[in-house]
């Protein structure tokens, strides 16, 4: 971000009461779409995110009024960041500072978190799909912008009941979006949130893609029976299992393509590990 954009958002939060007095801003590194500044004032530490461009045809959309409300949402549950403001007209967010460091590892936190999650209402975000039909055929069209043809053994639809609700999704729970610790762990960036399964979350944290992308080791059986006891939900686990190949599916798809358009040389080859653990998880 420029010097001239960074004086823009300071000028924005002064003049809504956000800043008053001396700061310090500095931009934060790691997002794909965004730019996030940190900005330590008397008061404590807040986040300003300065949204980019709204993206289409993604499984990751860029909604600035849309994290905006999952944070109001969420406020309270220990789930997400405490929303500061938001400014629609200038795409400006700005949300309390988490502080601690990227998640540690703990699997079962993870798991405890997306249960304090289910309190949230969902009603008024976007739908995501439910069914594998649904799912699958997102998969479908990521495949067909591919360059590449090959494709991996596509999964036979099964015909599956709804979840018994709909819940508040986060879309993206990769270990980058993950800070802190135990029951002070919390879930970034919403910029995505939908209206779905709570499996979708589940399958993301556990998917090894998610976890390559964030520059991780993919879990181990281990720690996803850990995840599972913490978790504590046979529901929930039995339908992940029925869910995880036709997700795999469509991430596969969403790798590919990515390793194909991703500017960056070292993202794309990410995206290319990603594709290819998601094709070994697609048969285990």
């Amino acid at each position: 971000m420029s010097a001239e954009a960074v004086a823009r958002v300071e000028a924005i939060l002064r003049q809504s009461g956000v800043i008053a007095g001396p700061c310090e801003i500095r931009p934060l590194t790691g997002g794909y779409a965004n730019t996030v500044l940190r900005i330590d004032t008397s008061d404590g530490r807040i986040l300003a995110k300065s949204f980019g461009k709204p993206m289409a045809g993604t499984l990751f959309p860029n909604l600035p009024a849309d994290e905006a409300e999952a944070l109001r949402r969420l406020s309270g549950f220990g789930v997400a960041p405490e929303l500061v403001g938001f400014w629609p007209e200038h795409d400006l967010l700005a949300y309390a500072y988490v502080e601690g460091a990227p998640w540690d590892g703990d699997v079962a936190a993870v798991a405890r978190l997306l249960l304090r999650k289910e309190a949230a209402d969902a009603k008024g975000f976007r739908k995501v799909s439910l069914t594998p039909a649904e799912i699958l055929r997102e998969g479908d069209a990521l495949f067909a912008r591919c360059e590449d043809g090959a494709r991996p053994p596509r999964p036979v639809p099964a015909d599956l009941s709804p979840p018994r609700r709909w819940s508040l999704i986060h879309t993206d729970v990769g270990p980058g979006n993950l800070i802190g610790s135990g029951d002070g762990l919390r879930l970034i960036d919403w910029q995505c949130p939908a209206m779905g399964d709570a499996c979708e979350d589940i399958y993301d944290f556990l998917s090894p893609a998610f976890q390559i992308l964030s520059e991780r080791t993919p879990l181990a059986a281990p720690e996803t029976a850990a995840f599972f006891a913490a978790l504590d939900r046979s529901d929930l686990e039995a339908r992940y299992l029925e869910l995880r190949p036709y997700f795999a599916w469509r991430m596969t798809a969403y790798c590919r393509l990515r390793a194909e358009r991703h500017p960056d040389a070292a993202v794309r080859e990410r995206y290319r590990q990603a594709a290819a653990a998601e094709i070994d998880h697609l048969a285990g």
